[in-house]
């Protein structure tokens, strides 16, 4: 690992020193897309660290946003559950039965944001070694959506998280042309999976739903999933984590 540090810190100094990189992706994924392209990395959704054996998280260098850990789908009877969580729980936005129905949903171990009479909320279940998500109409239960298993979430975790870089990023407009300027680097250590899970537990890690209907190729529509993400609030880091001094 030391030498992978050694490395990406070399090459962070060089991309660090061009100054003003013109962005080559809009939106949110584009200081991201752009620094793993000046390191010559393609783009992939592979469950593995981006450069050697580290992680890599760029982010605004004022943003406060959650930073996404990793996606995971969560099953149901050992399926997934997204079609059946979209057809049971998904609503039309404001009401209005003729927008695009989606599940758009920040789900945390308290309950989350209320949305047409129904809560959800995540449990972390040490007897049968899962988190299970659990719904509730007007404060009663209705069911255990879905769940994910410890074992899926501490190799997800490990694998791909076990060293971590986290980017920070400054966005610039010159000419109706966005510039990104790469201005600092800081290395962590995972520390176990347990304090992944008392952090679910204390509401510093939630599970971000993203998705919604959309009409297919043959004028159907179908679910667009945008991931199912574990997210963990910006200054819980180093409660996960802990910071290297190189």
């Amino acid at each position: 690992m030391k030498e992978d540090v050694i490395l990406l810190k070399k090459e962070f100094r060089k991309i660090k020193a061009l100054g003003l990189v013109e962005a080559l992706r809009q939106g949110t994924t584009g200081v991201g897309y752009t620094f793993e392209k000046l390191l010559n990395k393609e783009e992939d959704q592979e469950c593995k660290p981006d450069f050697k054996s580290i992680e890599l998280k760029c982010k605004l260098g004022y943003s406060k946003s959650a930073i996404t850990l990793f996606n995971c789908v969560p099953k149901k009877h050992n399926e997934s559950a997204i079609k059946y969580i979209f057809e049971k729980y998904g609503y039309h936005r404001f009401g209005d039965k003729n927008d695009y129905k989606l599940f758009e949903r920040k789900v945390f171990s308290n309950f989350s944001i209320k949305r047409f009479e129904y809560e959800f909320k995540l449990k972390v279940d040490y007897y049968s070694m899962k988190i299970v998500m659990q719904s509730y109409y007007k404060g009663v239960f209705i069911e255990n959506v879905c769940s994910w298993d410890f074992k899926t979430l501490e190799t997800k975790l490990k694998r791909k998280l076990t060293n971590l870089a986290i980017i920070q990023a400054y966005p610039y407009y010159r000419k109706n042309k966005k510039y990104y300027k790469y201005v600092k680097m800081n290395l962590y250590k995972l520390t176990s999976f347990f304090e992944f899970l008392k952090l679910v537990e204390n509401d510093k890690i939630f599970v971000n739903f993203y998705m919604k209907s959309a009409l297919g190729k043959s004028d159907e529509f179908l679910i667009k999933d945008h991931g199912v993400g574990f997210k963990i609030k910006n200054d819980c880091i180093e409660e996960l984590f802990h910071k290297l001094r190189y």
